[in-house]
């Protein structure tokens, strides 16, 4: 039996590996390269900043595509045992499907539990570097491109514009400076034959010499906006030092991205929920206590012993701009109370979202991990049913189920964050679903259906016909008698 075990999980364990490469750097292509692209490009970002950006990024998108990985792997596995009759022959020998399938369920565990650790203690982690990295790179400006015949305005009140720009990156012809530094529009202008650029040693502050050139200035006093002669100025050589500190990456704190569910591990999530629970009810209360102390104290009348005066004999020893006055206050506290309540209802289906969305990222941990053991039991006996191995059916199959998966998981997701189903429910539905599908394909793989055999029921449709052509002979042969 050690021998059979160590044949099943050696004939699992090379397309999971596999799949659930290829899977995790597809989705990597499709949710960070591709997606992100626009941001990496053209801000001069270091290899070391992309590497810890790509590889936080890759590792993070690991678990949701684990399930994918073990439903693909179990039907290419079991698809190959059925196809090369090893399965035929484990049957015939007396093991039952469930007592083949014994290894690979304690794997499943083995992989349900690896989920789960990785999913609550580490991913938090990834997901914090990932995101405040990649919030950083965004926020960073593109690196400096100055080009021919085009006014670059990238650096802050700095215009420039050059005539031509050599192939070395460094020199420049016709060079064209508008400073806006003083807050008045264009007051200084340089022109100038020629320059260079370069950037100092530490990378903070980019350089440009001119030659031969002519700077202007308007000169105004900035306390009565007199202005004086126009200052020109006559150089060879003058030096510009601008400053590109903002053009690095500054890392923000990441302290200030711990509050986004992704971030927090199940303890936390739990203890944030509770916290915004807590937030409500205080809602609730200042409802009631605004309303018993402001609104209704107003209208009602709590000494028993006062007699009520009616509205009618007020109404008759006032005047009619009394009587309006009088109306004209009734309807603004109406109002008053329209807007408060408004204002909080607004305010506690804000909170409830946020509590749904801390649910459901709570028990996203626990599904994903119940993911791989119930897609086991889904793709563990379409492969024995199907009969076939390899990168074909196995594949459309496994894809065709995941997508279902999927957009049930997301449809349901999106209703409880709406607050149209609770998130025990939204979440936990598609993997009962899948439950019963695992529990009807397992029997049936149990008793050897033919559920997926294209010749059976290509043979149950030749003699339908043929049944029904005989009848119809029949028929006529006794109308003809």
């Amino acid at each position: 039996m050690k021998k059979l075990h160590l044949l099943l999980i050696r004939s699992f364990l090379p397309p999971f590996i596999i799949t659930l490469f290829v899977s995790t750097f597809l989705f990597f292509l499709v949710e960070v390269v591709i997606t992100y692209l626009d941001d990496f490009v053209g801000k001069g970002l270091s290899a070391w900043v992309l590497t810890q950006l790509f590889t936080y990024a890759f590792l993070a998108i690991v678990p949701k595509c684990i399930p994918l990985a073990i439903l693909l792997a179990s039907i290419m596995t079991l698809g190959n045992l059925a196809e090369n009759y090893e399965l035929a022959a484990m049957k015939s020998a007396g093991l039952s499907l469930f007592r083949i399938l014994y290894p690979l369920v304690l794997l499943m565990l083995i992989l349900a539990g690896i989920t789960f650790a990785f999913n609550n203690y580490l991913l938090p982690k990834l997901m914090l570097e990932s995101q405040s990295l990649l919030f950083d790179i965004r926020q960073t400006k593109p690196s400096v491109n100055i080009k021919e015949k085009t006014f670059y305005n990238q650096i802050e009140n700095i215009s420039i514009r050059v005539e031509k720009k050599y192939n070395d990156g460094h020199s420049l012809k016709g060079v064209l400076i508008y400073d806006h530094s003083s807050g008045a529009g264009n007051n200084i202008q340089l022109y100038a034959d020629s320059g260079y650029m370069f950037t100092s040693s530490d990378t903070n502050y980019l350089i440009i010499r001119l030659f031969n050139g002519t700077r202007y200035e308007n000169v105004q006093n900035e306390n009565s906006y007199q202005r004086f002669p126009l200052s020109i100025m006559q150089f060879k050589e003058i030096e510009i030092n601008i400053d590109l500190t903002g053009f690095k990456l500054k890392r923000t704190d990441k302290e200030l991205f711990r509050q986004n569910t992704e971030m927090m591990n199940m303890w936390e999530l739990q203890q944030e929920a509770d916290s915004l629970k807590h937030s409500k009810e205080l809602h609730h209360e200042s409802i009631y206590s605004q309303l018993k102390n402001y609104f209704f104290s107003r209208v009602i009348n709590n000494d028993s012993n006062q007699k009520c005066v009616s509205i009618e004999k007020i109404n008759n020893h006032l005047s009619q701009a009394e009587k309006s006055l009088l109306k004209e206050m009734q309807v603004n506290q109406y109002r008053s109370l329209s807007a408060f309540l408004e204002a909080e209802i607004l305010s506690i289906k804000g909170i409830e979202r946020r509590i749904a969305e801390h649910w459901v990222a709570w028990h996203e941990r626990l599904v994903v991990s119940m993911a791989c053991i119930i897609l086991f039991f889904v793709g563990a006996p379409l492969g024995s049913i199907i009969r076939k191995g390899g990168l074909g059916l196995p594949v459309v199959v496994a894809t065709l189920f995941f997508i279902l998966y999927m957009i049930l998981t997301d449809s349901l997701r999106s209703m409880a964050m709406e607050l149209i189903l609770p998130p025990v429910i939204a979440m936990w539905l598609p993997l009962f679903i899948f439950f019963m599908i695992g529990i009807f394909l397992t029997y049936k793989a149990a008793h050897d259906s033919v559920l997926f055999d294209v010749d059976w029921y290509i043979q149950k449709i030749k003699s339908l016909l043929n049944l029904k052509s005989s009848k119809t002979i029949k028929e006529n042969s006794e109308n003809l008698i």
